[in-house]
C-alpha cells in the first residue's frame, strides 16, 4: 500500500476532479426532484391520519461505475408514520461508523441517498434499502447527539517535523453549529488508521472551536500519517497529514538513532518475546547489536537484560517474577557508541497464557454458572504427564527458543519444567536448567556450539515427583535461516507537490519476512544523503526544497537489519503534478457605460503545475439560472469587456482558467452587478492588488490604476490597512502619485489586509476589493537581491536566488516597480533558482530600486536600491577589474653578488604558472644567455636576470615586462653616472674579494677592542691556511706615543693578503669607548642655586665630545645654564629655573664609533613644595601656644615631614602635627618653654622632588624682652627623593618657593 497525505490542494483538486468524472451521477437529484416536489404536497398535517404501509415511489436502479469514482444511490419512500431506511450490502447493514469517509448517508426532504467516495469491485454490489415503519408517539429528543452538529473545518494542520524528544501540537480549528459546551463535537484521533487514546503520550483536546493533539514527549516511534475524524450531522469530516520526526542528537558523535516501535510478545509467567525494528542508519556506521533494558513498573531502574550484545531484532527475556509488570526499551550499538534508548514498551505482566483456557463454567439449573479448573476434574493424580509438541519456535544463530504444550494432567500441585539437550546422534543427555525452576512453556537456549545439531526433551516435575521425558525434538541446528532482504528494485519518483514526491520502487526477489523500507534523498550533485522516513513504510516524501532536483535510493528491512541500497532513481525536480487550475475569484466590476461593463478577477490560487494562459467568462441575468458563454476566444488578462448589456439589468459572472491540463473549475458566482453608467466624478476602485516582499515587519503593496477615472486625471492614492480583528485606518495621510507603497512597521506574524482609494481634484474615488489577507513572515529561505560586481569581466550586476521555484516559474524584473521589458541597458539571464541582472555601461539614470518577482510561488520577491554611493564604488571596482595590472610586491631592484655578479630582481604578489615576461635593457631586449641569465619562481614569485661580468658597459635602464592572463605591469631601474659607479664599485670590490679569497686571507681585519680595565685589542682572523682558521690578538696599552699604523701581512704560495689598521688617538682613547657606552640616565638634583642635571658614566674628561639641548637646540655654557663636570659624570647646572627652563633636556656623547643620547624631561609634573605661610623668625613667650601652619602643594601629593634640630618631630600631645585636605600642614606646640626653641624644618616632597623649609624659634620668659630676630635662615630649599633615580618617563620640573 502506498500511504498518500492529501493535503488541502490536494483535496479540493480531488472533489474538483470527482465532480467531473461522472456527471451522469451528479445529474440524479434532478431526475428525482420533479417526483419528490410532486408528492411533497401529501405530507399530512394531522396526527390522525390513517397510517399507511412503506413503499417506494422511486426504487434504486443498477449502476454502472468506474472504479475509483464516487457514487450516489438515491431512492424515495412514502408512509405513515414517516418511514426509516436502513442500507445493506450483502444482507449486512451498512455502518457509516464501521468505515470512516467510506459511506454517507443523507436523508433529506423525503429523498434518501447512500453515497460511497470510492467506488470498488467489492463495495458496490448487492446494495439493498430497507424500509421498516416506525409505530410511536411524537418524537421527544432530550439530549443532542454528536451525530446531530454541523461541523466546518477551517485551518487544518499540515505536514508537520518535530525532533525526537521534543514536542508538538496538530490543530485543526473549525466551526460547530450549534455550538453548545456542553455538548462537544466528538473527535477522534488516529497514527496509521490506529485510533490513540488520551494519555501521557498523546494529549487531546476539543473545544473552543479547536481540536488539538498534543504530542509532549516526541519519538521516531509517532512518525506517521496523522487523522482527525469528527463526526458529524452528515456522517464524518476528517483530514489528514503526516507527522515526521527525526533523530536526536546522539550522545557520541556517529552512534547510530534509537531502536523504535519496541514491543512484547509470548508472554509467559516467567517469559517474553522481545521485539523491535532497527534504525534507519543513511550516514552511521553499520549497526553491530543491541541491548535490551527491562524494568519493573513503578520503579525507575533499569537493568540489562544481555551481556552480549544480539544481532537481530528479537530477544527471549526470561527470569521474570510473575504476576510482575515490566517495561522493555532497546539500544543500537556500533563502532562510533551505543545510541540513545528506544521508547519504552507497553506494559506486560508475566502471566500464563494458558492459565484463563483451563477455566471451565458449568451451569447449574440453567440460571447459575459455576467455574473450576481443569485441575479440578483430574480426580487424585499427583504426578504430571509429560509435555508434549516440544519444538523450535525460534532459531537464530544467537539462540533457540523451545516451546511446549503443558502436560494433561498437571497434577495437583504448582508445576515446573525441566529441559535436557543432546548432541545428535550421541544419545547422551545433559540437564539444561540446574538452577532455575521454570515455569513457562518457554525457554531460550544460548551456549550451543556452531556447526552442531543438537536434540531437546523437557520433563513436568512437581512436589510429588518428575514425569517421563518428552518425545525428543528432531535435530536443530541454530542458523539464521534468511538474512536482510535483497535490495529493492527499481526506484520511481514522480511529482506530488511543490514540496513533495512520490516515490515508488519493485519490492525485493528476496523479501525474507520483510517488515518495511527506509528512503533517502540526496540532491543532485551532491554526495550527501538525508534519511527521508525514520519508520520503515513507503511514503510521499514531504519536506523537500521547490525547484531542487533529487534522487533517491530504498533499503529494505527486516528483523535481521536494513538491506544493500537499490540502485537512484532517475533525478526529478520538485514540482507540483500537473492539474487544472483552481477557480478565480474576486470578481469586481471596473466600469460600466450602461451596454457594457469592464469586470476583473483575481488569478487563482493554485495554477496546478503549469502556466495559466486561458480565462473563459460566462454570465447570466441575476433572475436567471442559464449560463451563457461570454468569450468563445479565450483571453490572457484578467479584465474583459462585456459588451451587449441591457441597461438596469443585473448581471451575474462566473470566470475558468485554463492550462496545459484543461480548463479548471469555475469560480463561484459575482455578486449581482447593476448594468447602470457610471457618472460620479470620483474614480473608480483600482484593482489587482498584489502584495510582494512580505518579511516579518514590512511588505510592498501593488496595484493597477481605475479603469474608470471620473471628472478628473488620477492624482493619487490612499491606501488603508486593517490588521486582523481591527478597522482599516489610511497609511499615507497624502496621496502618493504612483501604484506601490512599502509598508513598516508591521506585527511579526501578525495577518492584514489592504485597501486602495484613487483620489483625483473631484476627491477620493470608491475603496478597492480588499487584498488577499497576508502574514507578516518571510517564506522559508528567502534571500535578499545582491548586488556586486563580477571579478573577472568587471560586470556590476542585481543577483537573486528563489527560496523555490516552479517549472513555470519566471524571474519578472523591476525599476521603480514598473517591469524591465527589452531594455538595452540591462541584460537579464536565468538559470535555475538564479536570476542575474547586469548593467551595460552603468551611469546615474540607472539609479532607483530594482525589484524580482518569482511567478507561479508563494509571494517569493525581494528588492535592492541602487545609490549615488554604491554606483559609485563598483564602478571603481569595475575599472580596476577590467583593467588589471600584475600586484608587485617589490619594484626591480638590483644585489650585487659575491662573485661580482649582479642581479636584478622582483617580486609579484600573484603569479599564475602562465605568466610571461621580458627584460629591455636601453630599449633592447635581452634573452636568457650564459651572460645573462634569466628565470622566474611561481612559488616565490620572483622574477630575476643575473648578469655574470657587470662592466662600465653595462650602464643602462633596466625595465621587466609583465604580463599574466589580462593583466600586466611593468617596472624599470635606472643605473647612470654615479648610482652606476657605486654599483660597479661593489661589483668589483666583489670580485676581487672572491678573487683574494681563494689563498690564505683575513676573515676579520685588524680592529681593535677596548675592554673593562681599559685595555685595548688589535685582533683580526686569518682563514683558507693549511691548518686551520686562527684568531690573533695582540695588547696594547695605549698611550699618545702608541698613534700610528698598524700592519698584518699573509701569504703562501696560493696568494697573499694584508690589513693595515691607522690608529691617531690620545692617550685616552679607550675611555672614549666607555664613557658613551656605560653613560647612565639623566638624574636631577637641587641645589642652593637652582637644579642640575647629572650623567654619571665610567669616566669623562673634557676631550670626550659631549653637547647639551634643550628642546632640540644646542645649549652653550654660561652664567644661566652652566656645562662642566667631574672625572666620574658630566653635568649642566640651571640657576633660578623659571618657565622658560621647561622642556626636554638631552645629552649627546659621541666616542670613536657613534652617538650616544640620554634625556630628562623637565616638563609637566609638580614637585613637593611649601606655597607660603611660613616665616622665617618666630619669638614666642612662653606658656603660649606656637602654630606653624604652611600650604603645601605637588603632584601626587606630597609628603611632609617636621623636624626640630635635624631630628624628626614625633607628634604628640604637646607637639602635634596635621595634614588637612593633603593641603594644610601644621605643627601645634601647646605650652611652649624654652627647651621648645630650636630651629625647625619641613620637608615635602613626592617621587618629582621637593623643598626644605627651616624656621628659628625662639621661647623667651614672662616678663624678658624678646630677642631680636636673627636673619640669614635659608628659605625654601629644593630637594630630591632621597636614594631615588629618575625616569624618563617621571621627569619632572622643580621650581623655587
Amino acid at each position: 500500500m502506498e500511504y498518500v497525505c492529501r493535503s488541502t490542494d490536494e483535496i479540493e483538486e480531488y472533489q474538483r476532479v470527482s465532480s467531473h468524472v461522472a456527471p451522469h451521477l451528479l445529474m440524479q437529484p434532478l431526475l428525482v426532484s420533479p417526483q419528490v416536489q410532486e408528492m411533497m404536497h401529501k405530507k399530512g398535517t394531522s396526527s390522525t391520519e390513517t397510517d399507511k404501509a412503506p413503499d417506494f415511489l422511486v426504487a434504486l436502479r443498477p449502476h454502472a461505475a468506474w472504479e475509483k469514482t464516487p457514487v450516489k444511490l438515491f431512492c424515495t419512500v412514502d408512509g405513515h408514520p414517516r418511514p426509516i431506511v436502513k442500507w445493506y450490502k450483502g444482507g449486512k447493514p451498512v455502518d457509516p461508523l464501521s468505515a470512516p469517509g467510506k459511506y454517507k448517508i443523507e436523508s433529506k426532504y423525503g429523498v434518501h441517498s447512500l453515497i460511497i467516495s470510492i467506488c470498488c469491485f467489492i463495495c458496490c454490489t448487492n446494495i439493498l434499502a430497507c424500509v421498516v415503519l416506525v409505530f410511536s408517539s411524537v418524537p421527544h429528543m432530550t439530549v443532542i447527539h454528536h451525530s446531530k452538529l454541523e461541523i466546518t473545518m477551517l485551518d487544518r494542520f499540515g505536514v508537520s517535523f518535530g525532533t525526537e524528544g521534543g514536542s508538538i501540537s496538530l490543530v485543526c480549528t473549525m466551526v460547530v453549529v450549534p455550538d453548545l459546551p456542553n455538548v462537544p463535537p466528538l473527535a477522534q484521533w488516529y497514527r496509521d488508521d490506529k485510533l490513540l487514546k488520551a494519555g501521557k503520550l498523546a494529549e487531546i483536546k476539543v473545544g473552543g472551536g479547536a481540536a488539538t493533539l498534543t504530542l509532549p514527549h516526541l519519538a521516531k516511534d509517532d512518525e506517521g500519517l496523522y487523522t482527525l475524524r469528527m463526526w458529524t450531522k452528515d456522517g464524518t469530516t476528517e483530514h489528514s497529514a503526516y507527522l515526521f520526526v527525526k533523530d536526536a542528537a546522539p550522545s557520541v558523535a556517529g552512534a547510530p538513532g534509537a531502536p523504535i516501535s519496541v514491543k512484547a510478545f509470548d508472554i509467559n509467567s516467567d517469559y517474553v518475546l522481545v521485539a523491535w525494528k532497527p534504525p534507519n542508519t543513511t550516514n552511521e556506521a553499520a549497526i553491530t547489536g543491541y541491548f535490551v533494558d527491562k524494568r519493573e513498573s513503578g520503579s525507575a531502574t533499569w537493568s540489562q537484560c544481555n551481556d552480549a550484545s544480539v544481532r537481530i531484532c528479537k530477544y527471549p527475556v526470561h527470569g521474570l517474577s510473575v504476576g510482575h509488570a515490566y517495561h522493555f526499551r532497546v539500544r543500537a550499538v556500533n563502532s562510533a557508541g551505543i545510541s540513545r534508548p528506544s521508547r519504552e514498551s507497553d506494559k506486560v505482566t508475566a502471566l500464563d497464557p494458558a492459565e484463563r483456557e483451563r477455566l471451565q463454567g458449568i451451569k447449574l439449573d440453567g440460571k447459575h454458572e459455576v467455574v473450576i479448573k481443569e485441575d479440578d476434574l483430574e480426580g487424585y493424580v499427583t504426578l504430571p504427564g509429560e509435555p508434549t509438541d516440544v519444538h523450535a519456535s525460534e532459531i537464530f544463530k544467537s539462540y533457540i527458543v523451545l516451546s511446549w504444550k503443558p502436560p494433561s494432567p498437571r497434577g495437583r500441585a504448582p508445576l515446573w519444567y525441566i529441559i535436557e539437550k543432546s548432541v545428535s546422534g550421541t544419545g547422551a543427555w545433559q540437564r539444561i536448567n540446574t538452577a532455575v525452576k521454570l515455569q513457562s512453556a518457554r525457554y531460550p537456549v544460548f551456549d550451543l556450539e556452531a556447526g552442531k545439531k543438537y536434540q531437546f526433551r523437557v520433563h513436568s516435575e512437581n512436589l510429588y515427583g518428575a514425569s517421563e521425558a518428552s518425545k525428543p525434538t528432531d535435530p536443530i541446528e541454530k542458523v539464521d535461516e534468511h538474512g536482510v532482504p535483497s535490495a529493492p528494485g527499481q526506484v520511481v519518483a514522480t511529482r506530488n507537490t511543490k514540496s513533495s514526491v512520490f516515490v515508488q520502487w519493485d519490492p525485493p526477489k528476496h523479501p525474507n519476512h520483510l517488515i518495511g523500507y527506509y528512503i533517502d534523498a540526496s540532491l543532485v550533485g551532491s554526495k550527501a544523503w538525508a534519511p527521508c522516513n525514520h519508520k520503515p513504510y513507503k511514503f510521499v516524501v514531504h519536506g523537500l526544497t521547490p525547484g531542487e532536483t533529487y534522487v533517491f535510493r530504498v533499503q529494505a528491512v527486516n528483523i535481521y537489519g536494513l538491506s544493500d541500497e537499490s540502485q537512484e532513481s532517475t533525478p526529478i525536480a520538485v514540482e507540483s503534478a500537473l492539474t487544472t487550475p483552481s477557480a478565480p475569484h474576486g470578481i469586481t466590476m471596473l466600469s460600466c457605460d450602461g451596454v457594457s461593463m469592464i469586470i476583473a478577477w483575481k488569478s487563482p490560487k493554485h495554477c496546478g503545475g503549469s502556466k495559466i494562459n486561458a480565462y473563459y467568462v460566462d454570465k447570466r441575468d441575476a433572475d436567471t439560472l442559464a449560463w451563457k458563454e461570454v468569450n468563445s476566444a479565450p483571453t490572457k488578462t484578467k479584465t474583459y469587456t462585456v459588451d451587449g448589456l441591457t441597461e438596469g439589468t443585473f448581471y451575474e459572472f462566473k470566470v475558468q482558467a485554463g492550462n496545459l491540463a484543461g480548463v479548471g473549475v469555475p469560480s463561484a458566482p459575482s455578486t449581482p452587478l447593476k448594468c447602470e453608467a457610471w457618472t460620479s466624478a470620483v474614480p473608480g476602485p483600482a484593482y489587482d492588488l498584489a502584495l510582494r516582499e512580505v518579511r516579518g515587519d514590512s511588505l510592498v503593496i501593488l496595484w493597477k490604476a481605475p479603469v474608470y477615472t471620473g471628472a478628473s486625471a488620477v492624482t493619487g492614492y490612499i491606501v488603508e490597512m486593517a490588521k486582523k480583528g481591527h478597522h482599516y485606518h489610511p497609511l499615507n495621510e497624502e496621496a502618493i502619485g504612483h501604484c506601490y507603497l512599502q509598508v513598516t512597521g508591521l506585527e511579526a506574524g501578525a495577518e492584514y489586509t489592504f485597501k486602495v482609494k484613487a483620489v483625483n481634484a473631484e476627491g477620493v474615488g470608491k475603496a478597492s476589493q480588499a487584498s488577499e489577507p497576508v502574514v507578516a513572515k518571510a517564506l522559508p529561505g528567502t534571500q535578499e537581491i545582491q548586488c556586486g560586481v563580477d571579478e573577472d569581466t568587471g560586470d556590476i550586476f542585481l543577483s537573486f536566488e528563489a527560496c523555490e521555484i516552479s517549472e513555470t516559474s519566471n524571474f519578472a524584473w523591476s525599476k521603480n516597480y514598473k517591469e524591465i521589458r527589452d531594455c538595452p541597458r540591462v541584460a537579464i539571464e536565468t538559470k535555475g533558482k538564479r536570476s542575474k541582472l547586469t548593467f551595460v555601461n552603468p551611469d546615474v539614470s540607472d539609479l532607483g530600486a530594482f525589484s524580482v518577482v518569482v511567478t507561479d510561488t508563494d509571494g517569493v520577491s525581494a528588492s535592492h536600491t541602487v545609490t549615488e554611493d554604491a554606483l559609485n564604488t563598483m564602478l571603481e571596482l569595475s575599472y580596476n577589474i577590467r583593467h588589471p595590472i600584475v600586484p608587485l610586491k617589490h619594484q626591480l631592484n638590483y644585489e650585487v653578488l659575491e662573485k661580482g655578479h649582479v642581479r636584478f630582481w622582483l617580486q609579484c604578489l600573484k603569479m599564475s604558472p602562465a605568466v610571461t615576461y621580458r627584460f629591455i635593457v636601453n630599449d633592447k631586449e635581452v634573452t636568457s644567455s650564459d651572460s645573462h641569465k634569466i628565470s622566474h619562481d611561481v612559488n616565490t614569485r620572483v622574477i630575476q636576470m643575473t648578469v655574470d661580468h657587470f662592466s662600465k658597459a653595462s650602464e643602462a635602464t633596466y625595465t621587466v615586462q609583465i604580463h599574466d592572463g589580462r593583466a600586466k605591469n611593468q617596472s624599470s631601474l635606472v643605473l647612470l653616472r654615479d648610482v652606476f659607479k657605486a654599483v660597479l664599485k661593489e661589483a668589483e670590490f666583489q670580485r676581487s674579494e672572491h678573487i683574494r679569497k681563494q689563498g690564505p686571507h683575513f676573515a676579520e681585519y685588524l680592529s681593535y677592542h677596548v675592554d673593562d680595565d681599559c685595555t685595548v685589542l688589535l685582533v683580526c682572523k686569518v682563514t683558507n691556511t693549511f691548518s686551520r682558521t686562527l684568531n690573533s690578538t695582540f695588547f696594547l696599552q695605549f698611550s699618545r706615543k702608541d698613534q700610528g699604523h698598524y700592519e698584518a701581512k699573509l701569504s703562501d704560495d696560493r696568494g697573499k693578503d694584508t690589513s693595515v689598521l691607522s690608529v691617531g688617538v690620545v692617550v685616552s682613547l679607550p675611555l672614549l669607548f666607555l664613557s658613551g657606552s656605560s653613560a647612565s640616565e639623566l638624574v636631577l638634583q637641587c641645589t642652593p642655586e637652582g637644579i642640575r642635571l647629572q650623567c654619571y658614566m665610567k669616566y669623562y674628561t673634557e676631550e670626550i665630545r659631549t653637547a647639551w639641548l634643550h628642546k632640540d637646540s644646542k645649549i652653550s655654557s654660561s652664567e644661566k645654564m652652566r656645562i662642566a663636570g667631574t672625572a666620574e659624570m658630566a653635568w649642566m647646572q640651571i640657576r633660578e629655573p623659571s618657565e622658560k627652563e621647561k622642556g626636554h633636556y638631552s645629552i649627546q656623547i659621541m666616542d670613536a664609533t657613534k652617538s650616544h643620547t640620554r634625556t630628562f624631561d623637565l616638563s609637566g609634573q609638580d614637585r613637593g613644595r611649601v606655597v607660603g605661610g611660613l616665616p622665617d623668625v618666630v619669638t614666642i613667650m612662653e606658656q603660649k601656644t606656637l602654630s606653624l601652619t604652611c600650604t603645601v602643594w605637588g603632584d601626587p601629593s606630597p609628603e611632609v615631614t617636621w623636624f626640630k634640630n635635624e631630628n624628626e618631630v614625633v607628634s604628640t600631645e604637646h607637639a602635634k602635627i596635621t595634614l588637612e585636605a593633603n593641603k594644610f600642614a601644621s605643627l601645634t606646640i601647646t605650652a611652649v618653654t624654652p627647651e621648645d626653641s630650636g630651629k625647625y624644618s619641613i620637608n615635602v616632597r613626592n617621587k618629582y622632588g621637593g623643598e626644605f623649609v627651616e624656621i628659628t624659634v625662639s621661647v623667651y620668659k614672662h616678663g624678658e624682652s624678646p630677642p631680636e630676630p636673627k636673619m640669614g635662615g635659608r628659605g625654601a630649599t629644593p630637594v630630591v627623593p632621597r636614594g631615588r633615580n629618575f625616569p624618563l618617563q617621571q621627569a619632572s620640573s622643580i621650581k623655587h618657593s
